[in-house]
């Protein structure tokens, strides 16, 4: 595929996903800026940026696919690392204490 097809897709994604989620993240449900992958214009990353967030790492086989990502604001996208998805999110929603 290349690469102004994927990105083109990926677009199309966000669209999606930040109508299916009111434009808010999915961990801590705070209202994100859509800036393609978290990035401002002038550089640098917002810890509100918006950004894809593979719910099944794609490190350990994740696809890019409607039922395997959601938007996640940069901070919460950086903050989760090698913990999975759901335990991420209870964490983040006040369920589990730390």
């Amino acid at each position: 595929m290349s690469k102004i097809k994927k990105e083109r897709l990926v677009n199309e994604l966000r669209i999606v996903l930040r109508e299916r989620q009111k434009g808010k993240c999915c961990y801590c449900r705070q209202p994100m800026t859509a800036y393609p992958r978290g990035r401002m214009p002038q550089g640098g990353y917002r810890h509100d940026g918006e950004t894809i967030e593979h719910l099944q790492r794609r490190r350990d086989g994740g696809k890019t696919t409607r039922d395997n990502v959601a938007l996640a604001c940069f901070q919460c996208n950086s903050d989760r690392g090698a913990v999975d998805w759901f335990t991420y999110a209870s964490y983040r929603s006040g369920e589990l204490f730390g």
